[in-house]
């Protein structure tokens, strides 16, 4: 792997969906609404255990979504969506809610109860869940 890569690869983890040190009551929920798992949500959920091998109860996640948001603060950042270790939760800005890309970033955290983004499962058999700015 080059410099360039490994530049590239920590601008990411760096960038990502959720920071490991970042605390979670940064971010201000009193605008989401939680939601119910929809059925598409449920068929990418059992997508991704199919593929990584992984097993989880998706009833087991509380999602929320900013309606009329594209982004979710957190701190002095912008995400799209963002897992929450504490809860297992996981919020999705309103602009953001379908992208099938996005929601199976968040779950894919949710089922590996971890913020990390291990290239096994973000770049693996279940494609490429990883972006530049994953929200």
């Amino acid at each position: 792997m080059n410099g360039l890569t490994r530049v590239f690869l920590l601008a990411v983890a760096l960038v990502g969906c959720h920071h490991p040190l970042e605390p979670w009551q940064e971010i201000d929920l009193s605008k989401a609404e939680k939601v119910e798992p929809s059925a598409q949500y449920v068929a990418w959920w059992s997508e991704l255990e199919a593929c990584s091998g992984l097993s989880g109860d998706i009833h087991a996640v509380a999602f929320y979504v900013v309606p009329n948001d594209s982004t979710i603060q957190v701190g002095s950042e912008s995400y799209w969506g963002y897992w929450i270790k504490d809860g297992n939760r996981i919020v999705l800005a309103g602009a953001h809610a379908y992208s099938e890309k996005l929601v199976k970033h968040e779950e894919m955290h949710a089922l590996l109860h971890s913020a990390l983004h291990p290239p096994a499962y973000f770049n693996g058999p279940c494609g490429d869940l990883t972006y530049a700015n994953e929200g």
